[in-house]
């Protein structure tokens, strides 16, 4: 039976309507063997029968009643149609298939384009015409040459655009959809995603569930490729929910259960996504070796495989890989392959021994696909996996040249960009060891110089593309300078065994020195590309860092420290910490084996432990405020020596200005544990702001744009500004913080109060636009789903906020909301914002291409100095807290680092008036507050 009356059958029974059903006949059928399909029908039906599937077997029996029926109107159109170039077309169209099938690309694109230079213009030859450009052009996307499969579809643009009239609306959806898929691979993610809303319009026009349901699941898959994991959980809801609602078969919502699993996983919720993975599962059932369930089945076991490598149990995902590996094994043989593809990938992410024998085990099944230019792409990661083998084992030298000849091949088929780097990488490692010295780490110089150059070009190639942009999306540049952190990671330690190395560094920089500049470069053009304007700006070299220290009158306390995650992969170490003291511009470079999963995994566990988690079961409430003590934190003492490897370094040193990710953004750094002493034996661990007062930016670059920023309007005042919730018994305690902060400033600058039901979002951003200093207090509300959304809850329309906004209606919500989005446009100069409402430093930390969180933005949209809760704070501590803060503030008007390293530590210690309970000397009161941007009011 044919591969094309399969496909044409299982569109059929998936046809939600007779309308389109019809259409799938009168699209796909033209060119087929009518009785093979009915016969391919039958099939199904016998599968359905098997599975106790009584109405869809049934149905069956009606779409077989109907292609009996149109059979003859089908053959006299299509021989209506094809009689006067059936001579010309059908050789030619059976001549590209053979080529196809036997691998011969080129040959077969040279002989449809020799075709198309005599096409004639009308419909029927000109639709036949692009099915065929369109189909080598999908050949050559599944063998990996993206990019010439791209240059063949672009000569089409035209006629898809403006000829309507000429092309099938079947086969119009069908070369968006293509074009969609390729531009995904090659990273361009904006441009699938147009093309994916094109399809989506040309799919309007014939109205069928099915095809929507594809392409809305096409580009699910694009948002989760670009790391856009809130958009893509959105997207895969809408699909599933759409699935469900239109009752859609359990192959189907199988799928749609399995893009969701994935989804939620890139989300950082490994809780949800297991759950849809095992109900992705449970639909599968025992399914025949010929069902298509099968294939949803191998999704669902290699999602769980995935989960569990984000676990470290290794043993665990390479049993589920194995199981995702026989579920592979069907009568489909582009099925097979694709899903030993997908398996093959997995098997880079696992330890040595589970890799090796997840690998042993695969290459039994590997003689199922064909050595051809179409598989090129399904046996390239068992030959990267073999290499990687090699090099485990010691022999460097043969994973090299392996990886070399890979290399070469992709560059040959216009590989994708993604595939190209992780050969590069993975190259330039194997080279690094290459002739190591027993016991060192060392290559021989010119296997070194060969790795060094190798990623060295890679990085000038990016540095180019973000000069030019050449008006590419800021998705999909802020994703593609992702995809380069291994090859710097690699370059900057490269860079730090330089001593040793004998490496000659471009530029005639010094190694280490040139190592810090890498790192910022990176760090500032992910920052730029995810910044509201899309637009990266100049990364701030070490030479403009330290102008910029030596100039602070707090020099000689300050210490710059800025963490790089090199990822979790490779032996060039999982962090690397730089540290600048301000007043020398010495330069110190420490390593850490804490990856980012890690700090990933303990932030996630510590915001559950704190704030609750109302989603699990049994839901967990949030942490007691006066028993803060019920829930364990050993967890993130674990990770504090690795963190704080630099501590040697900034010896009576004060202030620290650290520059992290924003997954150790998300960690109160005061609260980690200082190394053990002595008197810690006796008193237990004491934290790191006992020592050391921390402040936090972005990056070196952030800081210098903010310190060059013209400072507020000295007349501008004091903001005061809060309303409590409908739900707060005494609204009192949020709506008078101007007691503490009024006296504070008496004789000195004004002082205005917006509160209680006055306190709208419009006044609120009046007030913020013509002050100096402001403090906001209320309900914070962090909207996982778009953090832009995220804000303060302030009044409307004479009605408080309710203080639990996942259970208002989102408009309603809306209205009440000062979100990020209104800040960002909203151009305030102010010197200090503080915020005492819960999780307004609170970020995404699954997400490529955004700036979030309200504390970050606010600093994008003018703000110098921000105090920002990382957490759901307590009412009473954090009022104590900040009224401790603003005293101390007014004596010492310049120095808000001090002011609350202040008042912190003396709430830790149980001193001063804010001192209400030994509760209180629990880090989630005293180091729920964070500054972030400027540590000096200029």
């Amino acid at each position: 039976m044919g591969d094309r009356e399969r496909h044409v059958a299982a569109l059929l029974m998936q046809a939600d309507s007779l309308r389109r059903a019809e259409y799938v006949l009168f699209t796909h059928a033209p060119g087929i063997d009518l009785a093979v399909l009915v016969e391919e029908l039958q099939a199904g039906q016998r599968a359905f029968e098997r599975d106790g599937q009584v109405k869809a077997a049934a149905l069956v029996d009606f779409y077989v009643s109907l292609v009996e029926e149109i059979t003859p109107a089908l053959r006299e159109a299509d021989r209506r149609r094809g009689a006067e170039h059936a001579d010309s077309w059908e050789p030619i169209e059976r001549d590209a298939s053979r080529l196809m099938a036997q691998g011969r690309l080129d040959a077969a694109l040279e002989l449809v384009r020799t075709a198309g230079s005599t096409v004639p213009p009308d419909s029927y030859a000109f639709g036949r015409l692009l099915g065929m450009q369109g189909r080598v052009a999908e050949a050559m996307g599944a063998a990996g040459r993206h990019r010439e499969a791209l240059r063949i579809l672009d000569g089409l643009t035209p006629e898809i655009g403006t000829s309507d009239d000429m092309i099938q609306p079947g086969l119009r959806l069908w070369l968006h959809r293509l074009r969609g898929r390729l531009y995904r691979a090659g990273g361009e993610y904006e441009r699938a995603c147009a093309e994916y809303r094109a399809a989506l319009d040309a799919v309007s026009t014939i109205g069928e569930t099915a095809d929507e349901l594809q392409i809305r699941s096409e580009l699910a898959d694009t948002h989760t490729a670009a790391g856009r994991s809130r958009q893509a959980v959105r997207e895969s809801r809408r699909v599933l929910t759409r699935a469900e609602a239109a009752g859609a078969g359990p192959e189907t919502r199988a799928q749609a259960l399995n893009r969701l699993g994935e989804a939620y996983r890139q989300a950082g919720d490994a809780v949800a996504a297991r759950r849809c993975f095992r109900r992705a599962l449970e639909l599968s059932g025992d399914a025949a070796v010929d069902d298509p369930r099968n294939l949803r089945a191998a999704q669902a076991w290699v999602g769980l495989g995935d989960l569990l490598v984000d676990e470290d149990d290794h043993a665990g995902a390479a049993e589920a890989y194995f199981q995702g590996l026989l579920k592979s094994m069907t009568v489909d043989r582009e099925a097979t392959a694709e899903g030993m593809r997908v398996i093959a990938w997995r098997m880079e992410r696992l330890r040595a021994p589970e890799r090796d024998l997840l690998l042993r085990t695969a290459e039994v099944f590997r003689d199922l696909l064909p050595e051809d230019d179409r598989y090129w792409v399904h046996h390239l990661p068992f030959r990267l996996a073999q290499a990687e083998a090699l090099a485990a084992a010691g022999v460097a030298g043969g994973a090299a040249a392996a990886l070399r000849a890979l290399r070469q091949e992709a560059l040959g088929r216009g590989a994708e960009l993604a595939m190209v780097l992780r050969l590069e990488v993975r190259l330039a490692r194997a080279l690094r060891a290459e002739g190591a010295r027993e016991g060192t780490r060392l290559g021989t110089g010119a296997a070194r110089h060969e790795a060094f150059d190798l990623l060295w070009a890679r990085r000038c190639r990016l540095r180019r593309r973000v000069a030019g942009r050449g008006g590419e999306a800021r998705e999909d540049l802020a994703a593609l300078v992702t995809q380069h952190r291994e090859c710097y990671g690699l370059l900057i330690a490269m860079l730090l065994d330089h001593d040793n190395a004998g490496l000659a560094v471009p530029d005639g920089d010094g190694a280490v020195e040139l190592a810090f500049d890498l790192h910022e470069e990176y760090r500032a053009w992910v920052e730029g590309a995810s910044a509201p304007t899309g637009v990266p700006g100049t990364p701030a070299t070490l030479r403009e860092l330290r102008a910029c220290l030596g100039a602070d009158p707090d020099a000689r306390h300050c210490a710059f420290v800025s963490y790089f995650s090199c990822g979790d992969g490779g032996d060039e170490g999982a962090c690397v910490i730089f540290v600048v003291h301000a007043d020398t511009g010495q330069l110190t470079v420490f390593q850490s084996p804490v990856g980012e999963r890690e700090i990933k995994r303990v932030a996630e566990r510590l915001r559950r432990a704190f704030d609750g988690d109302a989603d699990a079961f049994p839901p967990l409430p949030p942490l007691p405020a006066r028993r803060p003590w019920r829930r364990n934190l050993d967890f993130v003492a674990d990770v504090a020596p690795g963190l704080l490897a630099f501590l040697p370094a900034v010896t009576g040193r004060e202030l620290l200005c650290v520059a992290a990710d924003p997954a150790l953004q998300a960690l109160p750094l005061a609260a980690l544990p200082l190394p053990s002493t002595d008197e810690d034996a006796r008193e237990g661990r004491r934290p790191l702001v006992r020592r050391h007062a921390v402040v936090q930016v972005s990056s070196a670059t952030a800081l210098l744009r903010t310190v060059a920023q013209p400072p507020a309007p000295a007349d501008g005042g004091v903001l005061v500004a809060g309303v409590a919730a409908g739900e707060d018994p005494v609204p009192e305690r949020l709506e008078h913080d101007i007691d503490f902060i009024a006296p504070e400033h008496a004789g000195r600058e004004s002082v205005t109060e917006v509160g209680g039901l006055s306190a709208t979002p419009d006044a609120v951003l009046a007030g913020l636009r013509a002050a100096r200093v402001a403090h906001l207090t209320g309900h914070g509300w962090f909207d996982r789903t778009e953090p832009l959304d995220s804000g303060l809850l302030l009044a409307h329309d004479g009605q408080r906020p309710s203080k639990y906004p996942p259970e208002v209606e989102i408009r309603t919500r809306l209205r009440h909301l000062l979100t990020a989005r209104h800040l960002l446009d909203s151009g305030l100069r102010l010197d200090l914002l503080t915020l005492r409402a819960c999780s307004t430093a609170r970020r995404d930390l699954h997400s490529t291409g955004d700036l979030q969180g309200l504390a970050h933005l606010l600093q994008a949209s003018g703000v110098r100095s921000v105090v920002g809760t990382l957490w759901d704070v307590d009412d009473a501590s954090s009022r104590r807290l900040f009224a401790d803060f603003y005293r101390r503030l007014s004596a010492a008007p310049q120095t808000p680092w001090r002011a609350l390293w202040e008042a912190q530590r003396a709430m830790l210690q149980g001193d001063g008036a804010q001192y209400d309970g030994p509760w209180q000397t629990h880090p989630y009161h005293w180091a729920a507050l964070a500054l972030f941007g400027d540590w000096r009011i200029r």
